[in-house]
C-alpha cells in the first residue's frame, strides 16, 4: 500500500516533530528533564491531531524501549511502538507529499484504528514504567509525560471519528499489550506458599 520508511523518512519524521529528538537527548543526558521542557513536550503533542501525535508518541517511545531492551517490558514496547510508526509513518510522508495517490477508503481504515493504537501504547508505557528501577528515572519521567498525553489524544481521536461517522475499529492489540503486562506481572511474582485452605481454618 505505501513504500517502506527509509532512513531519510525516519529523519524527516523526528526532525518535523522534534519532540522525539529531544527525548533522545534527554535519555542520553545531554539535554535536561525540568519542568520547563516537560511543559514544552506537552504544549507541543497536545496541538498535533490525534494521527500525528501517535506517530510522535510512537518515535518517541521507540527511544524509550532503547533503554530497556534488556526488560521484557522494553521489548514489546519496541515492538508495539516499531509497529505503528511503520502503519503510519508512510502515511504521513503521503500526505506531506500531497497525498493525490491516497485512497480514501483505506485512509480511513487506518484511522480508525488510531483509539486503540494509542491505548495499546498507553498500556506498554504504564507496564515499562511500572518496571523501571530508580537509574532509569529519566526513562520514567517520560513515560509518564506521554501517558498523559496519550489519554487526552484517545478522546480527541474518538470524537473526531464520531464527527466523520466512522466506528473506532479494535484489532486486538490493547487487549494483547494488557496480556503482555498481565504475563509480565506474572513472570516476575515470587509464589510464597499458601497453606491449604482446611489447615488454614484449623
Amino acid at each position: 500500500m505505501f513504500d517502506p520508511l527509509s532512513r531519510a523518512d525516519l529523519a524527516k519524521l523526528q526532525a518535523k516533530f522534534i519532540v522525539p529528538i529531544v527525548v533522545d537527548q534527554m535519555l542520553r543526558d545531554e539535554e535536561p528533564l525540568d519542568d520547563i521542557a516537560e511543559q514544552a513536550m506537552n504544549d507541543i503533542i497536545s496541538e498535533l491531531q490525534p494521527d500525528t501525535a501517535l506517530l510522535c508518541i510512537a518515535l518517541c517511545a521507540r527511544h524509550i524501549a532503547a533503554t530497556a531492551t534488556d526488560m521484557q517490558e522494553g521489548k514489546a514496547l519496541a515492538i508495539e511502538a516499531d509497529k505503528i510508526v511503520e502503519e503510519y509513518g508512510p502515511l504521513w510522508i503521503a500526505y506531506e507529499n500531497g497525498g493525490q495517490n491516497l485512497d480514501p477508503v483505506i485512509v480511513r481504515e487506518i484511522l480508525s484504528y488510531i483509539p486503540e493504537d494509542l491505548e495499546s501504547l498507553f498500556v506498554l508505557m504504564e507496564n515499562l514504567l511500572t518496571a523501571l528501577e530508580e537509574d532509569h528515572c529519566i526513562a520514567a519521567i517520560l513515560c509518564d509525560i506521554l501517558c498523559g498525553q496519550i489519554e487526552v489524544h484517545v478522546v480527541n481521536a474518538e470524537d473526531q471519528l464520531n464527527a466523520l461517522n466512522v466506528e473506532p475499529q479494535i484489532r486486538g492489540n490493547t487487549q494483547a499489550a494488557e496480556q503482555q503486562a498481565q504475563q509480565t506481572y506474572s513472570d516476575n511474582v515470587i509464589a510464597f506458599p499458601v497453606a491449604p485452605r482446611d489447615n488454614a481454618r484449623a
